[in-house]
């Protein structure tokens, strides 16, 4: 698997593999440090997941190609959304989405 840096301010890097023999290239959006910032640190610190959102997408100008986006976001957040009461985490993970929809991520 190979990996490379895309934005170093909102920590989006491209992944490049190989599954079942077919070329997958992705995205991964960490927002940890976004969620930090948002949340005045009560969010984004701590073990990371891979979000359940799976439904954006961003354009990879090396190829033209609309490439899936998988969303890095901290188990704390994660854990928050589905509790008791997500209202705040959600807002934070929404404040986050909007910084990235901000460079190009479309929702498909």
């Amino acid at each position: 698997m190979e990996e490379e840096e895309i934005y170093d301010d909102i920590r989006l890097t491209k992944r490049k593999t190989i599954t079942n023999g077919e070329k997958y290239n992705f995205y991964i959006y960490d927002m940890t440090k976004l969620e930090k910032e948002f949340s005045k640190g009560k969010f984004g610190k701590g073990d990371t997941v891979i979000s359940p959102v799976k439904n954006y997408k961003l354009l990879d100008e090396e190829t033209g190609e609309m490439l899936d986006v998988k969303l890095k976001c901290s188990k704390k957040i994660d854990d928050a959304i589905d509790g008791f009461t997500p209202e705040e985490g959600k807002k934070v993970f929404k404040k986050c989405l909007d910084v990235l929809v901000k460079r190009g991520l479309v929702k498909e």
